[in-house]
């Protein structure tokens, strides 16, 4: 049991990282987050995302596609890159407000097959990010130091006047 709240946690930052960043989810499930949530049960909320399983293979596929894409070059900035997986996963993935049907719907997903694969995927395209982000912040970390060291120069020139 506490493994299956451990992998759950892992994947928890990323549908939170969704849940801050898509406004909007399929139209049925928009209809449901408008009315009233007490006539609905939490499986009646989640039944309209579909099956979970089926959700994860889905989002394992694109997830895999998406990081041939990483691995070919095709995301340069941390920004890029995280905007791109953000419309990868919408869908199934995405939270759709309720926090009790939310947290059912990441545990029915972490039963499934292919959620180890999709967490180990997730990991992979976490860790690309962290290492565009320190490429970029090395990056103006450099272009700083040049700019300082210029600004020393103008200075020194205009001293010599």
């Amino acid at each position: 049991m506490i493994n299956l709240f451990k992998q759950v946690a892992v994947l928890m930052p990323c549908v939170a990282i969704l849940l801050l960043s898509v406004s909007g989810c399929s139209s049925d499930v928009e209809s449901i987050t408008e009315s009233p949530s007490d006539s609905l049960s939490i499986e009646e909320i989640n039944a309209t995302r579909g099956d979970a399983c089926e959700c994860i293979s889905s989002t394992l596929e694109k997830v895999d596609a998406f990081s041939v894409r990483l691995n070919a070059g095709e995301y340069t900035t941390s920004s890029d890159l995280n905007s791109a997986l953000i419309l990868e996963l919408e869908g199934c993935m995405t939270p759709i407000g309720n926090k009790e049907a939310d947290a059912a719907w990441l545990v029915s997903m972490s039963g499934c097959e292919s959620f180890l694969p999709l967490r180990e995927a997730m990991m992979m395209v976490s860790q690309a990010a962290a290492q565009l982000k320190q490429a970029e912040e090395t990056e103006m970390l450099k272009q700083r130091e040049d700019e300082f060291d210029t600004s020393k120069i103008l200075n020194r020139l205009s001293d010599e006047k």
